[in-house]
């Protein structure tokens, strides 16, 4: 009986394969978003016959070992083994949402946007998001470890941004050094379908969502 539950086990496992190094540009032209990687980052591929929905991407701050292939999950989704401290981008519109009974409308500002998110949103001095100071919710995790999120309305508040660390205490300065890094090198880009965008929004770079 147990053979036989391992052997149930072992084919249900997902596929995994290994991480890789960080491209140096991320674009989403379906969000005009683009952002400059550091280097010495990595991430895991989405799987080659992905059909989930694109919403961001995750940069690993050290190689974990296997990447968990899971081809129907959002692109911001990306599981790997061992856990390890991670930035994840997620960018959305900003459509409104149930939460248990409760109508929640669109945001109508940044603070508002974190304020649905945590009890205590601030303004940052170390971090910016379009050259402004970022709105961010900080929590210490159950786990030890801690969270920095970094949040911005954009393209006139129809999106919304979210950047979000996963880190250790121990970790915690020189991963913020690089959390800092990849907010700064975020931009809007027009996309070049789009036709109604402000002449001050730089078209989109050559490069692509990963």
């Amino acid at each position: 009986m147990l053979t036989t539950l391992l052997l149930l086990l072992a084919a249900l496992q997902l596929p995994s394969h290994s991480p890789k190094p960080a491209p140096p540009v991320y674009v989403s032209s379906q969000f005009g978003l683009a952002v400059q990687v550091p280097k010495g980052l990595t991430y895991c591929p989405l799987p080659r016959y992905w059909s989930g929905t694109e919403d961001g991407t995750v940069l690993f701050l050290e190689p974990p070992a296997d990447c968990i292939e899971n081809p129907g999950s959002a692109s911001s989704t990306r599981r790997a083994t061992p856990t390890v401290p991670y930035i994840a981008l997620r960018h959305h519109r900003n459509a409104g949402r149930k939460d248990n009974f409760d109508e929640i409308p669109p945001a109508q500002s940044t603070l508002e946007l974190a304020e649905q998110l945590c009890a205590k949103p601030e303004v940052s001095a170390q971090f910016k998001l379009f050259g402004k100071p970022a709105v961010i919710c900080r929590s210490d995790l159950p786990s030890g470890d801690v969270r920095i999120v970094l949040l911005s309305l954009f393209d006139s508040r129809r999106k919304l941004l979210l950047l979000d660390l996963h880190s250790t205490k121990v970790r915690l300065a020189a991963d913020s050094k690089i959390l800092e890094s990849v907010a700064e090198g975020i931009s809007e880009c027009k996309p070049i379908a789009a036709s109604n965008a402000s002449e001050k929004i730089p078209p989109c770079p050559n490069g692509k969502a990963w």
